[in-house]
Parts: structure tokens; sequence; C-alpha cells
């Protein structure tokens, strides 16, 4: 059964969508003013440039209005979304490859190629309630892992979780250095996006080994 917590997030999931996606009747301006106030709210740069744009967003939020709607329904298991499996490890090397390729020689996912292979890159999913540490599936060590115990960390909605992991600077934005975000629970390096096609939060130490 639905619950009073969850009508809630559906409401403010709804409202959100309704904003983004204002009719033609409001001005551009005041579309893009919407939107923008949205995206920071949610941890997610409003610039063209990023990584997250708008229709992510509006992605995400359409993910979390359909969960609040089929709540009653019976989950179906999807193994490349377990965070603590192989398969998720090598979906998501191959994505941080393939993006790191298209970065050209530098960049925020060849950061965080560097610190999948070290060992020092840290998946969250709050939804879950789950966090675990990367390991490297090519690692001749892992070869044979087919899963970890992640560690429980408490269950929470994306904005709630952002909010509380990543580091404001004094206008209220969220703070990027070199690209990236800023835990301010570790001060280390952080990004928010599509693993897959499930939202997650991958955090890094500042200085990753090559």
């Amino acid at each position: 059964m639905v619950s009073a917590l969850d009508n809630t997030r559906m409401v403010s999931t709804q409202y959100a969508l309704k904003n983004l996606r204002s009719s033609d009747e409001s001005s551009e301006d005041t579309q893009s003013s919407s939107a923008a106030s949205i995206l920071r709210s949610y941890g997610l740069d409003s610039s063209s440039a990023s990584l997250l744009s708008n229709q992510a967003l509006s992605g995400l939020l359409d993910a979390l209005s359909s969960k609040d709607d089929t709540s009653d329904e019976t989950d179906t298991t999807d193994d490349s979304a377990d965070v603590t499996s192989g398969s998720f490890m090598s979906m998501l090397k191959q994505q941080l490859q393939e993006a790191a390729a298209a970065e050209g020689e530098s960049g925020k996912a060849h950061d965080m190629l560097a610190a999948l292979e070290a060992g020092t890159l840290t998946i969250s999913d709050p939804t879950q309630g789950v966090s675990v540490a990367a390991w490297d599936i090519d690692d001749p060590d892992e070869a044979d892992t087919e899963s970890k115990v992640g560690r429980t960390i408490d269950v929470r909605g994306w904005s709630e979780f952002l909010n509380a992991h990543l580091e404001r600077g004094s206008d209220g934005a969220f703070i990027k250095e070199n690209g990236s975000y800023v835990d301010q629970t570790t001060e280390g390096n952080a990004f928010f996006g599509l693993i897959g096609s499930n939202y997650y939060y991958l955090s890094w130490p500042q200085t990753a080994a090559k």
C-alpha cells in the first residue's frame, strides 16, 4: 500500500515534472529558469555543457514518478542493476571506457576509470540503501568475483541524498572542481548520473592513481 511519504514524494515529483515541462503559454525564459532551479535542487549542473542535461533530469523524475506509481507491484531483478554484482562492474567499466575515449586524453571519465582500477571508486544507491567499493573485473585477483557485500546506508530520495553529500558554495550552488562535484563528507570527487539505465552516485579521492 502506498504510504503517506510515498504520496508526498509522488506529488513532489509530479510538481517538478510540471515545472520542468511548463506549458507553451510560459515564456522560454521562464521555462529555462524553472528547469535550472530544479536541476540545481537535484545537484545537477544546468549548463548545456553538462553531461546531465534537462533531458536527463526529466528521465530521473519520470523514473521516480513511475516507481511511486508501481510501488504495489512485484519488482523484477536485473543483474546489471545490482550495484554489488560483477555484471554491474562490467557494465560500469565499459561505460567509463567509452566516456573516456570520447573525452580525449583526460577528463572526469578518465579519473573515475583510474579510481576503479585503483580500487578507490565507490558507488552508492540510496534508493536501495547500499554502497559498495567498485572492483576491476579485469584484475586477475577478481576474476572469480561474482558479487561483494555492500555497505548498508540510509534509504532516502536523491534530492535529500545529494543535499547531504554535495558541497555548496556561498551562492548556494553545488561546487565543482576540475569538472567534478565535491563530496562534503569525504572532500573527494563526486559524480551523479546514469550507469546503464539507473542513476547512481560515484565518489573517489581527489587524486586518483593513474
